[in-house]
């Protein structure tokens, strides 16, 4: 455990968390944890001080070697990078612990190939500051929200029909797809544990695997999306007036709405000359697990920031428009989202979702998790019975 001076009580609960549970630091390793100056300074690589060092403390008493790389690289739309001082700091370690908005996992197929064929434990901390660290969000048990990952994922069969329908007018039905994808091909099944599927493992734990999907046909009404790619969109993550998606056989046919909606439509068009009409794909959704992921104002001041932490939250459903795969002229994945946050998800005959209701989260195995860690956040309100 972590006994440093002058953490806070909380701090120290999701520090623990994070390097046993997650991370799973062992004496000896070799740990490398990345930040952007300019993310001390209100941009959108957001962390603190406090925050890294805390973390390089902690590793350090479970007689590890932490190592801290600051660095100051402005990120260049559609050339992103992983800087070579970063390959060079992740080409010496065991585990790898990102604090970077901008250099992610999921959009970059450089920072993919690059810890995949090295073997290197990425850990995306989204708790990046000292208050997120406080959080009930950061300090909800991984285990506990591992459990839920994975039993939310049981449902979802290849070949199965599936309806998601919300009151804001959304109503989409299809059939599931097998689960591989050449963006992610260590989703060999819907059913796998993160130390499983390979080298990735954010923490707080976020969403399940991509679910694919054909045959989809119907409307998807949303309000908000991921904020990687709102900002190249050139829009809020947080909209003022909603998107009309009509889907068509897994295509989008037309997109409605106000300035938001003009934005993303200009933004399709324009990328259709470096990724191929793939951009107006209807292909695949997914959802949140976390039934913490909610943290206010005054926990973090940053939009973006916010956004990407709810978009992790156990009602969250979000699909995504176009994600197209990378190709070697683009070797990037276009992964812009839509989501909802009270919708109905049905799988076969199994209700996933109620109005916004994890069903996952009143599992017996989901429930026995949460008694262990009395006194820490869980699951919320009372599970409902089904």
């Amino acid at each position: 455990m972590i006994t440093q001076q002058g953490i806070p009580k909380g701090a120290a609960i999701a520090i623990n968390d994070l390097l046993d549970h997650c991370a799973k630091i062992e004496a000896g390793q070799e740990v490398v944890l990345l930040a952007h100056m300019e993310g001390l300074y209100g941009r959108d690589n957001l962390v603190d001080e406090n925050a890294v060092s805390w973390i390089q403390a902690a590793i350090q008493q479970r007689e590890a070697n932490a190592s801290v790389l600051w660095i100051d690289e402005k990120a260049k739309p559609h050339a992103w990078r992983l800087p070579p001082v970063v390959k060079a700091a992740l080409s010496a370690c065991d585990v790898f612990i990102n604090h970077s908005f901008d250099i992610v996992f999921e959009e970059m197929v450089e920072l993919k190939q690059f810890v995949w064929e090295r073997k290197i434990i990425m850990v995306r901390n989204f708790a990046t500051t000292a208050p997120l660290l406080c959080t009930a969000w950061a300090q909800t048990p991984h285990e506990l929200v591992s459990e839920i990952r994975y039993q939310a994922a049981v449902p979802l069969k290849e070949g199965l029909t599936w309806q998601l329908t919300d009151d804001n007018g959304t109503h989409l039905e299809g059939l599931i797809d097998p689960p591989y994808n050449p963006n992610h091909p260590w989703f060999r099944t819907y059913t796998i544990r993160r130390e499983e599927a390979g080298a990735y493992r954010p923490w707080p734990e976020w969403v399940v695997p991509p679910i694919y999907l054909s045959n989809t046909s119907g409307i998807f009404i949303f309000d908000r999306m991921l904020s990687w790619w709102s900002r190249y969109i050139g829009i809020s993550p947080c909209f003022n007036k909603p998107i009309r998606l009509t889907i068509e056989n897994c295509r989008i046919t037309k997109i409605e709405g106000g300035d938001e909606a003009d934005a993303l439509r200009r933004f399709l068009a324009s990328m259709v000359d470096r990724v191929g009409d793939g951009v107006y794909n209807f292909k695949c959704l997914h959802f949140g697990v976390h039934p913490q992921a909610a943290v206010g104002l005054h926990q973090c001041p940053n939009t973006l920031y916010r956004r990407l932490i709810d978009h992790s939250h156990s009602s969250n459903i979000h699909v995504h428009i176009g994600a197209p795969p990378a190709t070697s002229t683009y070797p990037y994945w276009v992964h812009c989202t839509g989501d909802i946050r009270t919708a109905t998800f049905r799988v076969g005959n199994t209700l996933v979702h109620d109005r916004g209701h994890l069903t996952a989260l009143d599992h017996p195995a989901v429930l026995a998790i949460a008694a262990k860690y009395p006194g820490r956040p869980g699951l919320g309100p009372e599970p409902r019975s089904y």
